[in-house]
């Protein structure tokens, strides 16, 4: 067994193109500001990279490759990265005449490499519903814009290697019609998933729901040509490559040693002794304790009430589910807190969560001026008559929003500093968060069809009457960043809904980050769709 460690970066500007230095452009799912260099692990005739495509990583694979004997290339749960070394990275793969295989999600820049194989399939090692090609357009890496400068090579890439399959539409869609960079065409494995996850979907957005994207019916990965062959390859992955189970960005430790005595501590402590709050506590635990695999149990955070979910295809749809239930339950909707998952007690990390930010609002530091005046001159749209919905929750924000406040940075940190401090949304759904802010995912929603629209819409406002029950209390809404729609779109709904201090942050977690601001952990108590 051998592995490669990061190279030199300087490598790289050696051999950087004029035009390439000029725009460094950055296909990424998920990348975080101090993303570590791609890791490379040789086992026998298997060569498994996991993580981003960055800078030096095409002298790892250089030297990898230049040893000889490889067969397979097995990418592991690949987000994505920089455009110019996945491009390199690719053609050296595809002049070897190996085999690639993906095992989890292969995202972006780490989608050309996966093209690059003479033979392609998906592998086994992540969940089947995880398992995926994700492809989409080339974008800025600071600003996160679309660039449509390496369209056309891309497009010719994808060409070339799916070969008599290449479906134009599709990949041209995929590439020049996302709005920003965590839009995708989504191509799920084949063996392992039921007929219906299979079709390919493409959203211009990670905010578009699922059913507003675009489904391409009758299509797979193998008649699109991404895969070869239609069979999931058996793996045994490198023990530091192995999906460990993780709630909302923190690995979880050990399981729950007896989860029965757990269980009747957590119980007595919701229920306070009231016995028919028990004897259904009792009943529901002992049903999840009984339930298959992925499952997730959640009970009500001031009010009493429980919601189990389980036999999903991951952990994270059962956390999901089991919060929603909780929260949406027949005549007593209240906010709630996920107690498990699978055999973790995730509970106690909702109390460290809060301690943590506790212990951080009362020493915000001030934001720069440079910074603060930057934040507010920061361009915007016209003041929106209704809310946004389907394709078009990304893209600039207004300036104002009619009857609602606006905050920025500085605003807000003196506000959370104070004891008797707003109620703060956070209507993003994955990353962290401002300490004290209330974690409602999904939450920024709208919907054409009132079919949807109206459930949605009652479901917003029970969550939002049990985070702030008073009317007159301010409530603070943001999202990711300024371009996100989805804080405007619950800014509104609250003003709709009476409140008369209705906040909107509009620099968001980005601007709050940039200001070199604390942030926590997630620990959503809401799920809205």
């Amino acid at each position: 067994m051998q592995k490669y460690g990061p190279v030199c970066p300087l490598l790289r500007e050696v051999m950087m193109s004029r035009v390439f230095k000029a725009l460094i452009l950055c296909l990424s799912f998920w990348l975080s500001a101090n993303s570590q260099a791609m890791t490379l692990e040789r086992v026998g005739k298997d060569l498994f990279a996991t993580g981003p495509t960055v800078d030096h990583d095409f002298v790892q694979f250089k030297d990898a490759l230049a040893q000889g004997g490889i067969e397979r290339l097995i990418l592991v749960n690949g987000p994505g990265g920089d455009l110019w070394t996945g491009m390199q990275v690719a053609r050296m793969v595809r002049d070897a005449k190996i085999t690639t295989l993906a095992s989890g999600a292969c995202m972006s820049a780490c989608s050309l490499i996966f093209m690059a194989g003479q033979v392609r399939a998906f592998g086994t090692g992540s969940l089947p519903r995880v398992t995926m090609v994700g492809i989409h357009g080339a974008h800025d890496r600071d600003s996160k814009r679309v660039n449509s400068t390496f369209m056309p090579q891309m497009f010719d890439w994808y060409k070339q290697q799916m070969g008599d399959k290449f479906e134009a539409q599709v990949i041209n869609q995929a590439l020049n019609d996302i709005q920003e960079a965590s839009g995708f065409l989504r191509i799920r494995e084949l063996k392992r998933t039921q007929e219906k996850d299979r079709t390919p979907w493409f959203c211009p957005t990670g905010q578009t729901p699922f059913d507003q994207c675009q489904q391409h019916t009758g299509k797979d990965a193998f008649s699109l040509g991404v895969v070869t062959q239609t069979e999931t390859v058996p793996l045994q992955l490198p023990a530091s490559m192995k999906v460990q189970l993780g709630f909302f960005g923190k690995s979880l430790g050990e399981p729950m040693v007896d989860m029965h005595d757990r269980a009747g501590v957590l119980i007595e402590g919701l229920c306070k002794g009231q016995l028919l709050c028990k004897t259904i506590g009792q009943r529901t635990f002992n049903n999840y304790l009984s339930a298959n695999h992925n499952k997730a149990m959640a009970i009500g955070w001031g009010k009493s009430g429980y919601g189990v979910r389980w036999g999903v295809d991951d952990p994270g749809l059962a956390m999901l589910g089991a919060l929603y239930h909780c929260n949406h339950a027949k005549n007593n909707a209240k906010l709630c807190r996920l107690v498990s998952v699978n055999e973790h007690e995730v509970l106690p990390l909702y109390d460290e969560e809060s301690a943590q930010a506790a212990a951080m609002l009362g020493q915000l530091p001030t934001p720069s001026l440079e910074h603060l005046q930057a934040e507010r001159d920061e361009p915007g749209a016209s003041t929106p008559s209704k809310l946004r919905w389907g394709q078009a929750l990304t893209g600039m924000t207004p300036k104002s929003l009619d009857g609602i406040q606006r905050w920025d940075t500085g605003t807000l940190a003196q506000a959370l500093r104070q004891t008797d401090r707003p109620v703060v949304i956070d209507a993003a759904s994955f990353g962290p968060v401002i300490p004290g802010a209330l974690s409602f995912i999904n939450s920024g929603l709208a919907f054409e069809d009132d079919k949807l629209e109206q459930p949605y819409a009652e479901r917003f406002g029970q969550m939002l009457r049990a985070a702030a029950p008073d009317l007159n209390k301010p409530v603070v809404f943001y999202c990711s960043h300024s371009e996100s729609w989805l804080s405007v779109n619950a800014a509104m709904r609250a003003r709709q809904l009476g409140y008369t201090q209705v906040i909107w942050y509009r620099g968001g977690f980005k601007a709050w980050t940039q200001a070199g601001l604390p942030t926590v952990g997630r620990v959503p108590v809401a799920v809205l769709y």
